[in-house]
């Protein structure tokens, strides 16, 4: 540890810590200077001692400029760099240096690259070209706004480059934050001919999409879908090997096939942008979700055929988009803007520290992810890196959605500048989160959470009242709590709030103001999977019984109001051998196992017979709070069965109501009804042909009725 520390904090004011360990912590006497012909004394204006330290409150001169690099001496000799440290934050540094323009990065042209970095506080910048085997070091020049410019002349379509930043007192290596690709781990950042990425066609979907509930969401993990030893793809693991068409396991299709053979509208990709724990060049000697980020615009190398070529995981992932277009799927994909794996090793930190991430106001990084850091979106640049980002993605990889982790760290006005930009360059674009409650250092009415949902118009959450209600509580404390549809018939009246969205007033639960904000997942890549929290709830329970259960959580997850969402094989009871946190569990736990699908055929026939249910009755899509109120009909019957009636004139259906009966009891029920019912969807998903006023609810199973 260093005897002095000195700090710029604020405009005027400069910060010294002198250990106690160097004559006590005790100086009369500090000045500035850049080793050149500028030299201040320093007033010294408070003093505070502490325990280990002395805090010295000085008076910055008045012509102290950025990008010089000054170091502070004190009496006895002692020198030390002066860190630019929190002005950054401040409203004046942010006013002063906001930069709006497009051009940051490499701007690539066939006779020549502009390249530009966005870096107040550095006192110089190179950038280092490299071309084959030749190396070149060019001298960027400080403009406007603190960006640093060059210009190197030549075709420069395979060039790779980085920066050399000096601040603070030393130079780092940084990688450039908007940078479109990079070598393998990330190593340098890649100058992109665009029109070479662009040449894949991508075809649209062919059916519209305008209402977040028309969504039907399935998540799943690019390395997953392809790792499994059945999959039969050629590639493993990676975006190309998800391209591959026509595979199948004992006649059941797999990768691709599978997907496009469900009938989801949405495929939720967990993170695809570069991730710092697996080594691209040897991604099968270890394994990791991707919730570590490293950049946030760069795709991940170890999905690509080739992780050291920059052009080939930009040409594969649009190409893998472009498929599920094909398909008449939309791809949303899971952005991690909350926090970064290593904030030292980030190019965000490198080119200006401090700035990206949030600190409390006694200067130490806000940890509300539990992750070490928090960016901090309130920052005026990085709310326009963040903006930047998202539509480059959208422009360059034609993405239909965004899932955002841990939504909560993040601010609303950042979410709603997204969504909003967003949906002016794709209408229709889903943007969802985790609205979890972080204890990030922002206040709670700016954070993105469940609780400030009515100031983020269109916005979604995941719905863990209803997932708790239906499922039981998901914590690794409470495996062995039942919600309504694994045991718990006394929850009955709390699903009733579930099966509305959590949209009602008293005496229902109200979360949402509008019905496209509940994301209703009762299964995520995140904890025990529906099947494996019934080894512990149901433990007394018979295999029968649970997969009775199961189909129940994916046909009401099918008729509730809100969005719909399946995690991976949720459809044929997956398990992860009890792992409620797999995320480096590697492929043996993780991977889509298609032996089990294949036993489990059943219950992935069930669910696409519920998804079909879905699509074919537009009542269970109702797309404000107004009609839910208008429609719905709930009640809860003897023995916690529920009745969720929707009375709904459907012109493609000629159905006027649809009823729900809800018998999650072990005793088939039967009612008499004074009018007649069509059964269009039994306990195996079937229809019954001709309507009757006499109708039989099977045990653990969920009906569905028309008239």
């Amino acid at each position: 540890m260093a005897d002095m520390y000195a700090y710029l904090d604020d405009y005027g004011t400069i910060t010294i810590w002198v250990s106690r360990n160097f004559y006590d912590g005790r100086s009369k006497r500090f000045c500035i200077t850049t080793g050149k012909d500028y030299c201040r004394e320093l007033t010294i204006r408070g003093v505070e001692d502490h325990e280990r330290d002395v805090r010295y409150n000085l008076i910055a001169p008045a012509d102290m400029e950025f990008g010089q690099d000054y170091r502070v001496f004190e009496e006895h000799g002692l020198s030390v760099p002066l860190i630019v440290r929190l002005i950054v934050r401040t409203e004046r540094f942010n006013k002063d240096y906001y930069y709006d323009g497009d051009d940051l990065g490499a701007v690539y042209h066939r006779m020549y690259t502009d390249f530009a970095l966005w870096a107040p506080t550095a006192v110089s910048v190179l950038v280092r070209v490299r071309v084959g085997d030749k190396i070149t070091v060019h001298v960027m020049k400080r403009t406007e706004k603190g960006v640093w410019r060059a210009q190197v002349r030549g075709d420069l379509r395979h060039a790779t480059y980085v920066y050399y930043v000096t601040r603070n007192g030393e130079t780092v290596i940084a990688q450039d934050p908007y940078a479109l690709s990079s070598t393998g781990n990330g190593k340098e950042s890649a100058v992109i001919n665009l029109e070479e990425v662009m040449s894949i066609r991508d075809p649209m979907p062919s059916t519209p999409f305008r209402r977040p509930t028309d969504a039907i969401i399935y998540e799943c993990n690019v390395r997953d879908m392809t790792s499994h030893v059945h999959t039969g793809t050629h590639d493993v693991g990676t975006f190309a090997a998800l391209c591959e068409e026509n595979t199948s396991w004992h006649s059941l299709p797999t990768g691709m096939s599978y997907l496009a053979s469900l009938g989801m509208t949405h495929v939720q990709l967990q993170p695809v942008s570069d991730y710092a724990t697996v080594d691209e060049f040897r991604p099968r000697q270890s394994y990791n979700w991707g919730y570590d980020p490293l950049h946030y615009l760069c795709l991940e190398g170890s999905y690509s055929s080739d992780p050291d070529d920059p052009y080939a995981r930009m040409k594969e992932f649009r190409t893998l988009v472009a498929a599920f277009h094909a398909h008449n799927i939309r791809v949303n994909v899971d952005v991690v803007f909350n926090h970064m794996y290593n904030i030292e090793m980030c190019s965000y930190d490198q080119t200006v520290p401090y700035y990206y991430f949030r600190y409390s106001k006694s200067g130490f990084l806000s940890n509300g992810s539990y992750c070490g850091n928090d960016v901090d979106s309130c920052q005026p640049m990085t709310r326009r890196h963040l903006l930047h980002v998202m539509e480059m993605w959208i422009k360059l990889y034609g993405l239909d959605g965004f899932r955002f982790d841990l939504m909560g760290i993040l601010d609303t006005d950042t979410m709603n500048a997204l969504a909003e930009k967003a949906r002016s360059l794709k209408p229709g674009v889903m943007i969802y989160g985790e609205g979890w409650d972080m204890p990030t250092e922002l206040d709670a009415s700016r954070k993105a959470s469940i609780a400030n949902q009515a100031k983020m118009p269109g916005i979604g959450h995941f719905n863990d009242f209803s997932r708790d209600v239906l499922k039981g509580r998901t914590g690794d404390n409470d495996r062995y709590d039942r919600g309504y549809l694994t045991g718990d018939t006394g929850q009955a009246f709390s699903a009733l709030s579930a099966l509305a969205a959590t949209v009602l007033d008293a005496p229902y639960t109200f979360r949402f103001d509008d019905p496209g904000k509940s994301i209703n997942a009762w299964e995520t890549h995140d904890n025990l999977t529906v099947w494996d929290k019934m080894h512990y709830c149901c433990g007394n329970e018979n295999r029968e019984t649970r997969q009775r259960r199961q189909k129940m959580l994916i046909a009401a997850t099918m008729v509730a109001q809100g969005v719909p969402f399946l995690h991976a094989g949720q459809e044929f009871c997956g398990t992860k051998n009890d792992n409620g946190n797999s995320y480096r569990a590697g492929d043996n736990i993780n991977a889509m196992n298609w032996d089990r699908a294949a036993i489990n055929r059943h219950i992935v026939e069930y669910t696409r017979k519920a998804i079909l249910l879905r699509k074919r009755y537009a009542g269970f899509r109702l797309s404000t709070r107004e009609e839910i109120e208008q429609c719905l009909k709930l009640s809860v019957q003897d023995n916690g069965i529920v009745f969720y009636d929707i009375h709904y004139p459907d012109p493609v259906t000629g159905t006027n109501v649809i009823r729900v009966i809800i018998n999650p009891t072990n005793e088939t029920r039967s009612f008499v009804f004074g009018e007649e019912w069509r059964t269009v969807f039994d306990e195996n998903g079937n229809s019954i042909g001709a309507a009757n006023s006499y109708i039989q609810v099977s045990a653990l199973s969920l009906s569905v009725l028309v008239r």
